[in-house]
C-alpha cells in the first residue's frame, strides 16, 4: 500500500479537479488516483471501474512523473484508414441512405457487392 501514498493536499486537489471533468475517461483516471492514495488496492481499484489493473497502476505512475497534467495527457494516435477514399465516400453514401442495427450488417452488405 505504501506506493500509493498521497498527502491530503494532494487528495483535496485530485477531487476539486475531479468535479470539473466532463469527460468520463479523465474522471475515471483521476478517481483511480484518489482511490489508490486513499487506501484502495490496485486490485479493488480496478474492479470498481472496469478497467484492468495495469491499467490503474499505470494513471498512478502517471500522475507520479508529471502531476495532474501527465495524468490528462491523452497520448492515442490513431491509424490510417484501412479504406480508400473512394471506399469512404462509397461507406458514408451507403451509412446516409441506409438504417443499420450494427456494423456487421454493414460488413456483410459491403462483401456481397464486391463478390457480384
Amino acid at each position: 500500500m505504501d506506493e500509493f501514498q498521497l498527502t491530503t493536499d494532494q487528495i483535496a486537489m485530485l477531487r476539486a479537479l475531479h468535479r470539473t471533468l466532463r469527460d468520463k475517461r479523465l474522471a475515471y483516471r483521476v478517481n483511480a488516483v484518489i482511490l489508490l492514495g486513499t487506501g484502495w488496492s490496485a486490485a479493488q481499484v480496478a474492479q470498481a471501474l472496469l478497467v484492468d489493473e495495469t491499467t490503474v497502476r499505470n494513471w498512478f505512475q502517471k500522475y507520479q512523473q508529471g502531476g495532474k497534467d501527465e495524468l490528462l495527457s491523452m497520448n492515442y494516435l490513431g491509424k490510417e484508414p484501412s479504406l480508400t477514399t473512394e471506399q469512404q465516400a462509397e461507406l458514408a453514401k451507403h451509412l446516409d441512405e441506409t438504417i443499420s442495427l450494427d456494423s456487421n450488417a454493414i460488413r456483410c452488405q459491403r462483401i456481397m457487392n464486391y463478390e457480384l
